[in-house]
């Protein structure tokens, strides 16, 4: 009568305890505690946001510093706002970053199989990362960064003529 006195006694944590690991590992697989810090923010372009969409293509891109590690993007939205993921996740590692932006609006006829000339609406510059002047530095948790880039004066002249 003991014995099976113990096995019942037994029984019962042992249930809520595998019940336990298995939420666990359920809440890991789908990212819960991933470690990816979310970076989120605006960019302006001579003041104005950056709008992407429609035919705009424009990207906030982060370099690990130390260059080892894929690096993140984010699509810029028709309000100028992007949020940056690592290939298929939300978020990047927290780290030191350079930071890339480009802006292109695609011209010509959207004929099918074939591709659309672009004209490039930001400076040269701030799309390479030794010549952008741009760096974050990504802490754990939420991070916001907001960017304002100038036209280059040449540029903004042929632009207002």
């Amino acid at each position: 009568m003991r014995y099976s006195r113990r096995a019942a006694c037994a029984s019962t944590w042992r249930r809520p305890l595998a019940a336990a690991c298995v939420l666990v590992a359920a809440a890991s697989s789908v990212g819960c505690g991933s470690g990816l810090a979310t970076v989120t923010g605006a960019v302006t372009l001579d003041g104005a946001p950056l709008a992407g969409g429609g035919d705009t293509r424009a990207m906030v891109y982060l370099y690990p510093e130390g260059g080892t590690g894929a690096p993140a993007v984010g699509l810029l939205n028709e309000a100028g706002e992007y949020q940056i993921s690592t290939g298929t996740r939300d978020g990047v590692e927290p780290g030191a970053y350079l930071v890339t932006i480009s802006a292109s609006q695609l011209t010509g006829k959207d004929i099918p199989g074939a591709p659309r000339s672009a004209v490039r609406i930001t400076p040269p510059k701030y799309a390479d990362p030794r010549q952008s002047g741009l760096r974050v530095d990504v802490a754990s948790g939420a991070n916001k960064y907001d960017f304002a880039l100038e036209s280059d004066p040449t540029t903004r002249r042929r632009r207002a003529s």
